[in-house]
């Protein structure tokens, strides 16, 4: 076995990500931006921020979640180590989607921090509120908060 995993084993991660993008691509929009939600900002998750210590914006301290760290979540096991650069761009281009969805429907709100390059991501209090009640695919669907 190689020191750092054989290519039978990167194979088998890159099949695993090759399947997840394949499941997450023929979601409808509402259950996609869901899956982004529980993953990014669910409980346990890095990005939780229950006591809304993200930061509105400035040095890298206290920022939110960004598409590619969502999408390295997103990814089996937490990593798209082994991919190629084609397949980490579709898996993020999906994770903006969610995220996008989720931005229009009020559920999570952007912000930009001086050193990242980008534009990082934490839930609004309705966000908070309707992931608690399961409610995020009906709510970017059109329907109603609970």
């Amino acid at each position: 076995m190689a020191l750092f995993g054989g290519r039978g084993e990167r194979s088998a991660e890159a099949d695993a990500l090759a399947a997840e993008i394949e499941r997450l691509d023929r979601l409808p929009l509402p259950e996609l931006a869901a899956e982004v939600m529980a993953k990014a900002f669910g409980p346990g998750a890095e990005w939780e921020d229950p006591e809304e210590e993200v930061t509105i914006g400035g040095p890298n301290v206290g920022a939110g979640a960004t598409v590619g760290a969502i999408a390295t979540e997103m990814a089996p096991g937490g990593s798209t180590k082994g991919a190629d650069e084609r397949t980490r761009l579709r898996l993020q281009r999906l994770v903006a989607e969610g995220v996008q969805a989720l931005e229009h429907a009020a559920l999570i709100r952007s912000q930009m921090h001086t050193a990242m390059n980008s534009f990082d991501y934490t839930p609004t209090r309705l966000g908070r509120k309707v992931l608690a009640a399961r409610a995020v695919a009906e709510v970017v669907g059109g329907g109603p908060p609970s």
